[in-house]
């Protein structure tokens, strides 16, 4: 479980600082891409878009588990 947990973590930073090199390094002025950024992002859409991220992350963390206590099962079942 640890594995996946870094994996997420790892994907989420690289998102975040390819967005942030994506920016930085934009043709337009940088008044222009934060009037862009205003527009395009507008702070309770990205709130609401958080919030649903983090139940999908939590319906999978639990899928995971119920997935892995099946497999379990079956290896306790197969040793006897």
């Amino acid at each position: 479980m640890g594995k996946l947990k870094r994996l997420f973590k790892v994907g989420v930073f690289g998102a975040v600082l390819g967005s942030v090199l994506g920016t930085l390094f934009a043709k337009k002025s940088g008044r222009e891409t934060r009037q862009e950024l205003k527009e395009k992002f507008d702070k309770d859409k990205v709130v609401d878009t958080a919030k649903k991220v983090a139940e999908e992350a939590k319906e999978i963390k639990h899928e995971i588990e119920e997935g892995v206590k099946e497999v379990k099962g079956v290896f306790k079942q197969e040793k006897k």
